[in-house]
């Protein structure tokens, strides 16, 4: 083999080995999806856009020094913490009615857990309420196998956590 090949072949192989430490998931060990909306609000009270991260039930009481925040705690509440964390993904303060965000997908590539979302706005010509609102979306996600988060969505800036800064 000649210089050539034996540089293209250490290339490849490394590239295969490179590729085999990628961890990619799409769903939990036991099968559950690695994130799911469990509410949303138009007024969760999150002014700028961003995202909240609760570790622990007693977290929830952060909640309600939002200003103006109208949650519903009920389902937030029957979270089971040791297996769900929450996260709160806010659009910030919007001039109208008619905004809102769903999930799309979830997956975690390498260390870090993606999140889509698609966000709804009002159309153009739309009638909506002349009032600011604060709309989020709220997710139960698995709190095992990554270490940030990077949500994305169609007409958002993407909004990222780094876990190390949440504990």
């Amino acid at each position: 083999m000649n210089l050539k090949g034996l540089i293209l072949s250490h290339v490849v192989a490394a590239s295969i080995l490179s590729a085999g430490c990628v961890s990619n998931y799409t769903e939990t060990a036991e099968g559950a999806p690695l994130a799911r909306q469990i509410t949303a609000s138009d007024q969760c009270g999150v002014v700028a856009p961003g995202l909240i991260y609760l570790t622990e039930k007693e977290d929830l009481g952060r909640l309600q020094d939002l200003p103006m925040q109208n949650l519903s705690m009920k389902p937030l509440n029957a979270l089971d913490f040791d297996r769900e964390h929450v996260l709160i993904v806010g659009l910030g303060q919007k001039p109208t009615g008619g905004y809102g965000l769903t999930l799309a997908n979830s997956q975690i590539e390498s260390d870090t857990l993606k999140l889509t979302m698609i966000l709804r706005r009002p159309a153009p010509d739309a009638m909506v309420t002349q009032v600011l609102t604060t709309p989020c979306a709220v997710l139960a996600i698995t709190p095992e196998r990554w270490k940030s988060i990077e949500v994305k969505g169609n007409g958002f800036n993407t909004l990222e956590l780094d876990r190390s800064f949440n504990r």
